[in-house]
């Protein structure tokens, strides 16, 4: 009798590729909380007509691969996967250091080697050319496993298949240094409401690069490089209780606001994440029940001629590369 997969012996590592879909070795591990990344297969249905009722073959149509996997939000150990989502990033001070990461034209590829179960236990999946097309943050205050801020990584790539050897060695996971709900230390929901006033129960930020899906050519079954196809996508939605009309007068003003947030532990973990441009485009306080009202809003963010991004992440840490594993 065989031995199932068991998901605790799941891990994740990967490495920047420097030519899209050229594996490379890892140089990063990370613990996960989920993870997936599956075929997208395309099917080539003979429409020949003949004397039956069903088809009279199925052929391989184009082939690519698509997935996310989800991680704990760290203060520092994340830089790579940061600027493989925004497009780059800058370094200043000399401990604490901060890494500023911002919106690029171009994002980089990566290398995914995926432990999936420890199955078998000495091979590993490899994923070639992984764009990542979409990360999203989120967190929910209270007593849930929630509370712990997290990350959810979107990724659209070349090529899934299995290695014959051992994963790259890489000893170490990143260091326990979890963003906890609790360590915000700057809630601002873009209004200018005072600090008081804002008591937000949940976030998510997310920030998607919508790119091609269907770059297809003679002689290959595997989709070629993916690129931008359209503006990317910047949105804060925001729970919190409802104690003044400043967002409703918001959005129906349509008024430019800054959402931002703000998690540190001390002088070298602090996590900033800002919208400078965003207009409020969804607003609701529903009453629905006897307890709190709670207001719904959904910010999207745009470029800022000043940051020149629509979405601004800055970690400060002991790193002085924002590169560096641990």
């Amino acid at each position: 009798m065989g031995t199932p997969g068991r998901g605790h012996k799941s891990y994740l590592q990967f490495g920047v590729e420097t030519t899209y879909g050229t594996a490379v070795a890892a140089t990063h591990k990370v613990e996960v909380i989920s993870m997936k990344v599956d075929p997208i297969i395309g099917v080539i249905r003979d429409p020949s007509l003949y004397d039956a009722v069903a088809r009279r073959a199925l052929y391989q149509g184009g082939l690519m691969y698509k997935g996310n996997f989800v991680i704990r939000c760290n203060y520092s150990g994340l830089g790579v996967l940061w600027k493989a989502a925004l497009g780059a990033v800058a370094t200043t001070g000399v401990g604490p250091y901060v890494h500023v990461f911002k919106e690029s034209a171009d994002l980089p590829s990566l290398t995914l080697q995926m432990i999936e179960g420890n199955i078998p236990a000495t091979q590993y999946q490899r994923v070639d050319g992984a764009i990542i097309t979409s990360m999203t943050i989120r967190g929910t205050a209270g007593q849930g496993d929630d509370g712990m801020v997290q990350v959810e990584f979107e990724v659209l790539a070349k090529n899934k298949l299995n290695v014959a050897s051992a994963p790259t060695t890489i000893t170490n996971f990143p260091a326990l240094a979890p963003v906890l709900f609790h360590h915000a230390t700057v809630v601002d929901n873009g209004t200018g409401d005072t600090s008081s006033d804002i008591r937000v129960r949940s976030f998510e930020i997310s920030h998607r690069s919508p790119f091609t899906e269907d770059r297809f050519y003679l002689g290959a079954t595997n989709i070629d490089q993916p690129l931008r196809e359209d503006f990317v996508a910047c949105q804060w939605k925001i729970t919190s209780e409802f104690q003044t009309i400043a967002q409703f007068n918001a959005a129906a003003a349509f008024t430019v606001g800054d959402p931002e947030l703000t998690f540190t532990t001390g002088a070298t973990a602090i996590l900033n994440i800002v919208s400078n441009s965003a207009n409020l485009v969804e607003y609701s306080n529903p009453v629905e029940n006897y307890g709190i009202i709670l207001a719904q809003a959904t910010w999207e963010a745009w470029y800022n001629s000043s940051d020149l991004t629509s979405l601004m992440l800055t970690t400060t840490n002991s790193q002085a590369a924002f590169d560096t594993a641990n």
